[in-house]
């Protein structure tokens, strides 16, 4: 499957599209899934459990959105250390928005679109773009691009499968419906090498 990539402020968000139907019991285990929302107006239900992945029935999810991981791992950071999954969760979104946020204790995170109707876009942002952080002026834009941008927007599609690194600022912005699947994944195993005093057993 071709990625789609972006890159904001040399931070890389790769984006694949795929044919995905959820079954009916997936659906179900979903759905049923105890969910909060937060103290901000219009925000988006939020399941409780951030292991979700430990659902029998939500396996085929986990499997599907660990190989687009791993591609975006081997084809964009092209590094050999493995991944395993630290967090995963749900959400239930009904014109709802969620605030800028980063993710803490993780290395890659991914979303998966599952169900989408309406328009809805998940914005990426930076303090400062290259050119911001070269000098800091107020440039006269002819174009916006990913060196003169501080933030990028993606319109949201059924089926999207959004990997990006976890300390990138995002949210949100929904005049429509969706589910996601959200994921975080961290380092395993063996790191580094003794030889220059950089070995690490996760």
């Amino acid at each position: 499957m071709q990625m789609k990539l972006i890159i904001l402020n040399g931070s890389p968000i790769g984006i694949f599209n795929i044919d995905f139907k959820l079954t009916k019991e997936e659906k179900k285990n979903i759905l049923n899934l105890k969910y909060h929302s937060d103290k901000y107006e219009s925000s988006p239900l939020v399941s409780n459990d951030i292991s979700i992945f430990n659902n029998k029935k939500l396996k085929r999810i986990e499997k599907v959105m660990f190989q687009y991981v791993n591609q975006y791992k081997n084809e964009i950071l092209k590094i050999e250390d493995n991944l395993r999954v630290v967090h995963s969760w749900a959400t239930k979104n009904d014109n709802t928005n969620h605030m800028k946020h980063a993710h803490k204790n993780s290395f890659i995170s991914c979303s998966f679109y599952l169900e989408n109707e309406g328009d809805n876009k998940l914005m990426f942002s930076v303090e400062k773009n290259i050119l911001e952080k070269c000098h800091y002026f107020h440039y006269k834009i002819k174009e916006y691009n990913f060196f003169n941008s501080s933030s990028w927007t993606i319109n949201l599609n059924k089926g999207d499968i959004v990997i990006f690194l976890s300390d990138l600022q995002h949210q949100s912005i929904n005049k429509g419906k969706k589910i996601m699947i959200g994921a975080n994944y961290f380092l395993t195993g063996e790191i580094g090498d003794e030889k220059n005093y950089t070995y690490l057993k996760i």
